[in-house]
């Protein structure tokens, strides 16, 4: 299991839908944020998104900071951390990236991360659950058959 901390506030620039939803509503550009990310990440892992200011909802993958800035509660989340190899650390800020490769935890940029969310896996042609399926069309009707079939159905 790894545990994901993400600079909330960050990710959200670097997408462009989420960002014109922070523009008209803060709370739900966060949700949507959260949201986004709790479907493209393996279930194993725990996400923590640290957002700044304080917020209307409570979820328990989000730390609203309050009074002090997003940036000192994941410093002090990381130097908490007891095993750094299992932190990802998720942030475009130059001093937390810095902290977190000082301490030996997996770094991404914010707008890396959310490409290597967004991935697209080509197909293979292999392991397809349908690849032995035959695409049979029937044999044409006869006049006959349509014009009974016409009789029940019409």
């Amino acid at each position: 299991m790894k545990t994901i901390l993400i600079d909330g506030n960050n990710l959200i620039h670097k997408i462009p839908a989420v960002k014109s939803l922070f523009l008209k509503d803060k709370n739900a550009s966060q949700l949507a944020l959260l949201e986004a990310v709790k479907s493209k990440i393996s279930r194993t892992d725990k996400l923590i998104i640290v957002f700044d200011g304080h917020g209307s909802f409570k979820k328990a993958e989000v730390i609203h900071s309050d009074k002090i800035t997003a940036d000192e509660i994941i410093r002090k989340k990381i130097e908490a951390f007891g095993d750094y190899k299992k932190l990802k650390v998720v942030s475009s800020d130059y001093e937390i990236t810095n902290l977190g490769k000082v301490c030996g935890c997996e770094v991404m940029k914010s707008e890396d991360f959310w490409k290597s969310i967004n991935k697209i896996i080509p197909y293979s042609g292999k392991d397809n659950i349908n690849q032995n399926y035959t695409y049979d069309k029937p044999e044409s009707m006869s006049k006959k058959d349509f014009n009974e079939f016409k009789k029940h159905f019409s």
